[in-house]
């Protein structure tokens, strides 16, 4: 699973992304891949905050197969290292959420997030504001 992980991590920015990573994460199901790599797929969007891995791409609807188990997952990662994917990942579950406090908390967290560029911090205002309804 490490190799698939390591080859799907080095296509990151390529052209045909999108489409060799549906290959890569058939393979990854294929060899029995579950809830144990979700946390290794949101680490590459960690270590990529501005790249396009699909809209929504196969990561996530791999990762979205274990909906609501890795939403804490998705918290830690945005909290450690949002990225412009796993932000927009958030704001999906806030739209199902029935409860959306914790949820926007970790939004206005990413805003207030020095170290986060700033375009995910952008994209993070965006979201809150329209999740809280403070759209001016």
């Amino acid at each position: 699973m490490d190799t698939l992980l390591e080859k799907l991590e080095s296509l990151v920015g390529s052209d045909d992304f999108e489409y060799d990573s549906e290959d890569i994460i058939s393979e990854m199901e294929a060899e029995g891949a579950g809830f144990e790599i979700v946390e290794a797929l949101l680490g590459i969007m960690e270590r990529h905050p501005l790249a396009d891995f699909g809209m929504p791409g196969a990561m996530v609807h791999f990762i979205e197969r274990f909906y609501p188990q890795f939403v804490p997952l998705l918290i830690d990662s945005v909290k450690r290292a949002p990225s412009l994917h796993t932000v927009w990942m958030l704001n999906r579950c806030i739209n199902g959420a029935s409860d959306k406090s914790e949820l926007l908390s970790v939004l206005e967290g990413v805003i207030n997030n020095e170290n986060a560029d700033n375009a995910v911090r952008d994209n993070a205002k965006e979201f809150f504001e329209y999740q809280s309804g403070s759209v001016n």
